[in-house]
């Protein structure tokens, strides 16, 4: 199980974290026949078996087991074409009907105020708004008013990636990376603002994703000091040396779990955090002492 660490459970019951959602999280659903959403490399290697070509679909798969997911999506989407790309979008994302699971009610009631997540589906926004009582707001990166929910009161999920509402604006390739950060710089500093002034808890997320390893290197290097952020890891998917380098460059520092049973154990370890959560704020509505 993880042990939470004290400063950090204070922060998220004054609600001064961001819980950050990855794919690992969406893993714990499921649909009617027991399938459970693909991972960004299943995804990948479904989207080289709808390629006619042969050499091309080797091409994709190459570069999957080499580790290049980035080249791998564009080559994909290259060879698919736009239209067969979005489609295979949609049966993945929203066709399967897939249920929420125990780790998105145990995630809303955690109640942090800004949840951002790079994932497409819509399984933590729904639950959340279902047990919520519809008060989350939605937002993302190319929203012209994104900017307006931080300074305001309302719970928000920050879609960093886009949805699968909308397919065309998600974020997948090598290209989409680079055309985001340049069209949407503004998102991206708004980002960096919530490093500084946030908490943040990595929950089923990888560290492969560009975008998060440029902004927590950005941070770590220019405020030297600062308290860490935090991510959920199995046991033993690191080195130490590598769990070493990863909290000098990026200010990142691992919480460990045991991966066994399909990582139920951090499913069991958030809904441990809830009640720790809601016992520091029934004593801050004590004290007062936000």
């Amino acid at each position: 199980m993880i042990s939470w660490p004290e400063d950090l459970v204070n922060d998220i019951a004054a609600r001064r974290s961001v819980l950050f959602l990855g794919a690992g999280v969406s893993k714990n659903a499921r649909n009617a026949k027991g399938e459970h959403p693909m991972d960004w490399k299943e995804f990948l290697r479904y989207l080289a078996t709808r390629v006619p070509d042969d050499q091309q679909r080797d091409e994709i798969l190459l570069c999957v087991n080499e580790g290049d997911l980035l080249t791998a999506c564009e080559l994909a989407r290259k060879y698919l074409h736009r239209d067969g790309f979005k489609t295979a979008l949609l049966q993945q994302f929203a066709d399967k009907a897939f249920q929420h699971a125990d780790i998105h009610d145990n995630l809303s009631r955690v109640d942090s105020r800004f949840v951002l997540t790079t994932n497409f589906d819509k399984l933590y926004e729904n639950r959340a708004n279902q047990i919520q009582n519809n008060t989350v707001l939605v937002k993302t990166y190319y929203e012209g008013d994104v900017a307006d929910v931080f300074r305001r009161s309302q719970r928000v999920v920050l879609k960093v990636h886009g949805s699968i509402d909308s397919p065309e604006h998600t974020i997948f390739t090598r290209s989409q990376y680079a055309l985001a950060r340049r069209d949407y710089a503004h998102f991206y500093n708004l980002l960096r603002s919530l490093f500084i002034t946030h908490t943040h808890v990595f929950l089923g997320a990888s560290l492969r994703d560009p975008d998060i390893q440029i902004l927590l290197e950005d941070h770590a290097y220019h405020f030297e000091g600062s308290r860490p952020h935090f991510i959920a890891m199995p046991r033993d998917s690191a080195r130490a040396g590598t769990l070493k380098v990863m909290e000098e460059t990026m200010n990142l520092r691992a919480l460990t779990y045991d991966p066994v049973n399909n990582h139920i154990e951090l499913g069991q370890s958030i809904a441990a955090l809830v009640p720790l959560v809601e016992a520091a704020r029934q004593r801050l509505a004590v004290t007062a002492d936000w």
